[in-house]
């Protein structure tokens, strides 16, 4: 019996003996030099670079992670996109024709104050200084001075009119780094030059990014109420069966219109009755009826004579009563 108790306590203490060694006991039960305790991990060595808190510790990001344990590489930051939109309306800026159409609301000798945008065109130009009287056999001969750049460009309403809608400015020092094809806001005002024609005057130039690709198939006309001569368009229909969205040609057959958006009548030729009061682009009554728009603002139409544009929709009004259309495109002086 007694060797049986001796040898019961002989494995108890062998058994205890087999703990203190394994690392599993407390951090004080005097085993920290095993290297099998949690104080001498292999993660925990000084110096280690796998230490937590070293002298060359692993920062967050520093191999393409955020830190966090599984995280994937960090992706490279992407360019932002700007909303023109919203910078549109931020500025509080306006289509460049819509200027014109509400003239009243921007004029410089009433301190008036607005901003406009668009694509800048071509420099408007203008004729050179004429060289000094050359004598020639007795009489004296003026050389041709030719054309050269103003002061001014055109600055084309890219919204509407396919090129045709554009505004004189004078972009000054500001515009130094502005170059043909940018799209811009223009802060400023009306105001008249030495010939008594109208200009932007401008004060503060915002880039903005390319305007949106046009959906119309036609090339883009140059600016101004300049009407081309061209051909009859591919697939052109007479305005009386036009359907929307066609090329149509036309003749006006009354009288132009009193005011802008009253619509020029039309039908397919001279003798007809209207079938349609036509509205080109631009054409919109201003602001409170106060219209300051210039002749060369205008479009001039001739009776008798054939034109063809690009329309919009064709809104009826009733059987006795002409249909109302918007013109895309400008007119275009068929031969």
């Amino acid at each position: 019996m007694v060797k049986h108790v001796l040898l019961i306590a002989a494995v108890l203490a062998g058994c205890q003996g087999q703990r203190g060694d394994s690392g599993e006991g407390s951090a004080g039960s005097g085993h920290q030099g095993s290297a099998g305790s949690f104080g001498n991990h292999p993660r925990q060595q000084p110096g280690s670079a796998t230490q937590w808190g070293s002298a060359d510790p692993v920062t967050p990001g520093s191999d393409g992670s955020d830190g966090s344990a599984g995280s994937a590489k960090a992706k490279p930051e992407e360019p932002e996109v700007v909303d023109a939109g919203r910078q549109i309306a931020e500025l509080g800026a306006v289509p460049a024709w819509q200027a014109v159409v509400d003239r009243t609301l921007y004029l410089d000798r009433r301190g008036q104050h607005g901003v406009v945008f668009g694509t800048v065109g071509p420099a408007i130009m203008k004729l050179g200084p004429l060289p000094e009287v050359v004598p020639d056999a007795g009489v004296g001969v003026k050389l041709d001075a030719g054309l050269v750049p103003s002061d001014f460009v055109w600055l084309v309403d890219d919204t509407e009119g396919n090129g045709a809608l554009a505004i004189r400015a004078k972009l000054g020092p500001k515009g130094a780094a502005v170059k043909q094809g940018d799209r811009i806001a223009a802060g400023g005002a009306w105001a008249l030059d030495e010939e008594r024609k109208w200009y932007w005057k401008v004060d503060s130039i915002s880039p903005l990014p390319a305007a949106p690709k046009s959906t119309l198939t036609e090339t883009p006309v140059a600016p101004g109420h300049v009407i081309a001569n061209g051909d009859l368009p591919q697939g052109a229909r007479t305005i009386s069966l036009a359907k929307d969205g066609d090329a149509v040609y036309f003749q006006l057959v009354g009288q132009p219109p009193a005011i802008d958006g009253d619509g020029w009548p039309v039908a397919d030729e001279l003798g007809n009755p209207v079938y349609a009061l036509l509205n080109l682009p631009g054409e919109r009554p201003s602001y409170g009826a106060q219209d300051l728009r210039a002749p060369d603002e205008r479009w001039q139409l001739k009776r008798g004579q054939t034109y063809a544009v690009r329309i919009g929709n064709i809104h009826k009004h009733g059987p006795d009563k002409p249909v109302t259309i918007n013109a895309r495109t400008a007119p275009v002086r068929v031969n």
